[in-house]
């Protein structure tokens, strides 16, 4: 499945593949890899509040 989001790290919107199997998602443009929840309150949480820590 791929996303599109904006990505915390590389700081443009991309599209996301998410691998479902290993719960992470990878950026398609800087290749970051990043944990992935089904729940989209989570996967904003996993994203977003890691990256500002």
């Amino acid at each position: 499945m791929t996303i599109q989001l904006d990505c915390p790290w590389c700081l443009d919107e991309v599209t996301f593949t998410v691998d479902e199997t290993d719960d992470e998602m990878v950026c398609t443009a800087c290749n970051t890899r990043m944990a992935f929840a089904p729940d989209p309150v989570t996967t904003f949480g996993l994203l977003y509040e890691a990256a500002a820590a």
